[in-house]
């Protein structure tokens, strides 16, 4: 797993861990001598949203945790102080744990993060309204805009036009921050993007775009996208804290899966983004438990198209705090 590629901020960061030997608490510090405090790094999503109710809800310290919770925008970021011991736990996207674990690298699955489901797609692949383009294999050899020429949504959506009859090899990828797609592509500088949210929904209620796909379900109709990860060593150490977590982020996901609009305010001001996008936009929805059908699909589709060179058991990935679930 790579842990290059890390911004200045993230940089800073890493450096303030290291030397502090924490991050400073989004509620302050334990008021009980018997809480222990974990040091907790999260991608500044909506994937978030359970994890700050649960330390709102006060379900951390019901399991005996003070949480100390900082945004970084990098999962390599996440990964390096996880594994460097400057962070005891981290969310991160799946594809990068998959590559961890398969290195040797002792990372290990404690709780399920974000769940990615057909029905409730956040990631959508547009073209103009009035776009000629109808199915994957109007885009062979057309112009797309992504985030990264090599991510996951991009990635997907090769696969999705090889799967709808085009070419997915022929496209060509162009890298554009998400808040220059719809200018990009309205303009005829692009051909179709992936947009995900808040943007997507920006895109769709201006009626300029029209919906062709949606390109992560060629890696599955349900599939687990993101998780909580620690080290192995932390894991040892503080088997009761890693089962903690898990319990208090499986009833923090049951009650924000069933209470979204619970979770705008928290999510909008840890993000920055905008409470009123947040709460229009498409949600995602926290897993409540782990399948192994919902590791082994994404493992899956990351060895056939070249995003991993090996497979694995899933199951050793899987750290013993972790909520089975069965489907």
């Amino acid at each position: 797993m790579s842990t290059g590629n890390l911004d200045r901020g993230d940089f800073i960061k890493l450096g303030a861990l290291a030397s502090l030997g924490g991050v400073v608490s989004a509620c302050g510090p334990a008021s009980a001598d018997d809480l222990k405090t974990v040091n907790v790094l999260a991608v500044p999503t909506d994937g978030v949203k359970s994890l700050l109710y649960a330390q709102k809800a006060n379900l951390f310290r019901k399991h005996g945790i003070n949480a100390s919770v900082v945004s970084m925008g990098s999962g390599a970021a996440i990964f390096a102080a996880v594994v460097g011991g400057a962070a005891d736990i981290g969310s991160g996207s799946l594809f990068p744990v998959f590559a961890a674990y398969s290195r040797g690298l002792p990372l290990r699955i404690i709780a399920p993060a974000s769940l990615y489901t057909s029905a409730n797609a956040d990631a959508l692949l547009l073209v103009q309204k009035d776009s000629p383009i109808r199915s994957g294999r109007d885009l062979n050899g057309k112009t797309i805009g992504v985030d990264a020429i090599k991510d996951l949504y991009s990635v997907a959506t090769r696969a999705w036009v090889d799967q709808h009859g085009g070419d997915g090899s022929s496209l060509k990828p162009v890298e554009l921050k998400p808040s220059e797609q719809a200018g990009a592509l309205e303009s005829g500088r692009i051909d179709a993007a992936v947009f995900k949210t808040p943007f997507v929904t920006i895109a769709m209620d201006s009626g300029k775009f029209r919906l062709l796909g949606k390109p992560l379900d060629a890696i599955g109709p349900r599939f687990l996208v993101s998780a909580w990860v620690a080290s192995v060593d932390f894991i040892t150490k503080n088997p009761a804290v890693a089962t903690g977590f898990a319990q208090a982020m499986t009833e923090s996901a049951k009650y924000t899966n069933a209470h979204q609009s619970e979770t705008t305010d928290l999510v909008a001001a840890f993000t920055g983004q905008d409470a009123a996008q947040v709460g229009h936009g498409v949600r995602s929805i926290t897993a409540e438990s782990i399948t192994l059908a919902d590791l082994q699909r994404p493992l899956d589709f990351a060895l056939k198209y070249g995003i991993m060179d090996k497979g694995f058991d899933v199951t050793g990935l899987l750290a013993p705090s972790v909520p089975l679930g069965r489907r």
